[in-house]
């Protein structure tokens, strides 16, 4: 009887542990982190053009640089008559989390200048607001306490380094510095189209991109590397095509 219980004793604290580990491997999702390979991705910087309403109306060059353990981001974008946007993100290589951005947006004569950065879990800067018909002033975007995000500004190279396929998602936070917002957004695999650019045709997956402001379809090669070819802005007769 007390071998007998000793053996019950044992395989009962077996199954507790297996059990217990099966509960803490439900527990830790896969990171959105993990699952970005920025070899599948052509960082190379590419424009495309932007169409509004059929009309060609202006322009997008994007681009990811590695320097040292560090992504630059780069972004300009154009729209007739006189909007102008720059932007550059530099992100953590290894976490792929932001360290800073600045971004130069006008209207005509109207401008923001935002300068933004993280350490320590906080974010510090904000944006200065000009223009001709008010006085200058500054908007504080500080929190000591700024969750883990993904930075809006990298998400076309992000996507381009995931593994896409039939069925794929995700779901991860990103900060919008236009807004000063934390969204939670979702990448889902919507099937694989045929895209027609002046840069050529391609197969491309179609990624519905849900959650953000605004939200996007974004089309990716299934070539490798993966690169991004077209861009549909959700609910504006507005998008963009790759350029050779």
């Amino acid at each position: 009887m007390v071998i007998k219980a000793a053996n019950y004793i044992g395989a009962a604290l077996i199954f507790l542990v297996a059990a217990s580990q099966a509960g803490a491997n439900e527990a830790k999702p896969q990171s959105w982190q993990s699952l970005v390979d920025m070899t599948r991705a052509d960082l190379s910087s590419f424009s495309l053009k932007m169409i509004n309403d059929g009309v060609e109306v202006g322009s997008m060059t994007y681009g990811w640089t590695l320097d040292g353990n560090r992504y630059i981001v780069s972004d300009r974008t154009e729209m007739q008559p006189n909007i102008l946007e720059t932007a550059q993100g530099v992100i953590n290589a290894k976490t792929l989390l932001p360290e800073n951005i600045t971004i130069d947006f006008a209207v005509g004569e109207n401008k923001r200048k935002y300068d933004v950065a993280w350490a320590d879990g906080g974010r510090t800067g904000g944006v200065v607001i000009s223009g001709p018909d008010a006085e200058t002033r500054t908007v504080d975007f500080a929190d000591p306490e700024h969750p883990s995000s993904a930075l809006r500004l990298s998400i076309f190279g992000l996507i381009a380094g995931l593994p896409l396929k039939e069925g794929f998602s995700v779901k991860l936070p990103w900060y919008n510095t236009l807004s000063n917002k934390l969204q939670n957004i979702e990448l889902i695999h919507a099937g694989i189209v045929t895209v027609n650019t002046p840069a050529g045709t391609f197969d491309a997956h179609k990624i519905d991109l849900k959650g953000g402001t605004p939200e996007n379809i974004v089309y990716v090669s299934t070539s490798l590397p993966q690169k991004i070819v077209r861009i549909d802005v959700v609910g504006q007769p507005m998008h963009f095509e790759r350029l050779p």
